[in-house]
């Protein structure tokens, strides 16, 4: 049986003045007058957390709600309830790792699945040290090769061989939770559904570096679940430590292309959605991931997923990263950018004035609506959309354009203000979202580390492949 699920989104609120009821969301402020018939059912919503709608007899409501889903007041989730049990081929690559390999396979032991549905197949990649003798220690599937193919190609050899519905991968420095499977099979009762990930977290946690990797890793794809259509704009992938896939599907994408060493998994994602599958990504079925805790070996790996951009923009030409630029928005960061570099006042209070007059024409258009608000709150809301659209365009800038405007400023001192502004700003947020436990000047001095490493393998994969498209995003005028 299909069901749709809506909940309200954050920040979205249902409010009654007079006889007169709204639907109010404070960033981006927007607010519909609803009658009373559907603010009833949005309360309903509200108190319970979410409302669930039947194709076969609330297609009046559907439609309705739909509408407030597109101007992004509602979340939607379509679920196909069924009683079955997909059985799953979990399949994870190994070389030269037998104390890794051995935690990953006796976490797999404890797995809550029925354990007719699960098949386990390692590929043991060349090894040559014990690792064959610990995998031979396992009631598993083994694939022993005489010599190294690498990750992607081993994870295709165990494909062929596998009998699952579903194809399970993991790594062999991973100790996936013993609710990995049962949390995240369910997700594919929807047929439209190729790609689930789950959560990936740290496995170590002592060092200030560990502490950082576990809210700041590029395989933590963060607390909010999200689901992405095939969109030719859109660039979400899941983590291939932690991703379940159609073995249909990933039949049908061709598997990984085994000549990418890095962004393998962003690569199978894209092109598994353009055969029309959708991907979701939820933050359960929890795997943890001994991450590289070496300053050195980890500003490594950054660069190499930053040398990953411009192969995969190559080969997928109909994605583009998208840099929303509203007018109001813009002219208020740029005007307090410019005066951090200059040290204008004028230019500060140039800022000032467009968050005002931003916040004047909202004030109007809902007065003209009939709905009673407070200055202050009306205020408030614009205030926070301008700062969480400054944090954003930041954090984007930070991430791609400072080994530029680093050397800028070398010949234009000014600039340094503004590389500074960049830097504090966009960690200072992150920090105090993600509440680390490491003092604020470690985590700068790691984040600063981390963007510049990130970009400067982008940049050298532009050069070795002539392609500069990951510096190219889509403007959007519009949030």
């Amino acid at each position: 049986m299909k069901r749709i699920n809506y909940q309200l989104r954050k920040g979205v609120h249902v409010i009654q003045q007079g006889e007169d009821f709204y639907l109010l969301s404070e960033i981006p402020l927007i607010v519909i007058k609803v009658n009373e018939v559907l603010y009833n059912i949005l309360c309903e919503m509200r108190r319970s957390g979410y409302l669930s709608c039947f194709p076969e007899k609330d297609r009046q409501l559907i439609g309705l709600l739909d509408k407030l889903v597109i101007k992004g007041l509602l979340i939607k989730d379509e679920v196909i309830e069924t009683q079955t049990t997909p059985s799953i081929s979990i399949i994870i690559p190994v070389k030269n790792r037998p104390q890794d390999i051995q935690e990953c396979l006796t976490s797999l032991a404890s797995l809550d699945y029925p354990k007719d549905k699960v098949e386990i197949i390692v590929v043991n990649d060349g090894s040559t040290d014990l690792t064959t003798k610990v995998i031979q220690t396992f009631n598993i599937k083994a694939i022993h090769l005489p010599q190294s193919i690498g990750a992607s190609a081993c994870r295709n050899v165990a494909a062929r061989k596998a009998n699952g519905d579903l194809l399970g991968f993991t790594d062999s420095d991973c100790v996936p939770h013993s609710d990995w499977l049962r949390e995240l099979s369910p997700y594919f009762n929807d047929e439209r559904v190729g790609i689930v990930g789950g959560y990936v977290s740290n496995f170590y946690n002592q060092s200030s570096l560990d502490r950082y990797e576990e809210v700041k890793s590029s395989l933590n794809m963060g607390p909010r679940s999200f689901k992405v259509e095939n969109g030719k704009t859109s660039t979400a992938y899941v983590p291939s430590c932690n991703l379940i896939i159609r073995k249909k599907a990933f039949s049908e994408a061709g598997g990984f292309q085994e000549d990418l060493h890095v962004g393998e998994d962003v690569d199978l994602c894209w092109r598994t959605r353009k055969l029309g599958y959708h991907l979701l990504y939820v933050p359960q079925g929890e795997v943890k991931h001994k991450h590289r805790n070496d300053l050195l070996h980890m500003l490594r790996r950054r660069f190499d997923y930053g040398t990953s951009e411009s192969i995969l923009y190559l080969r997928h030409k109909d994605r583009r990263k998208m840099l929303h630029l509203p007018t109001a928005y813009s002219m208020f960061y740029a005007s307090i950018c410019l005066g951090i570099v200059m040290q204008n006042l004028i230019l500060f209070g140039f800022g000032l004035g467009t968050l005002l007059i931003d916040v004047f024409r909202k004030f109007l258009k809902i007065k003209k609506r009939g709905l009673q608000l407070r200055r202050f709150q009306v205020l408030l809301s614009v205030f926070r959309a301008h700062f969480s659209f400054s944090y954003h365009t930041s954090s984007f800038l930070a991430r791609y354009y400072l080994i530029f405007l680093i050397p800028l400023s070398l010949f234009y001192p000014k600039m340094w203000r503004f590389v500074l502004f960049l830097l504090v700003f966009s960690a200072s947020i992150d920090f105090s979202v993600k509440g680390p436990k490491i003092d604020f000047i470690s985590f700068l001095f790691f984040y600063t580390l981390d963007q510049l490493a990130y970009q400067t393998g982008v940049f050298w994969g532009c050069i070795k492949k002539k392609n500069f498209m990951p510096y190219v995003p889509i403007l959007l005028r519009r949030t």
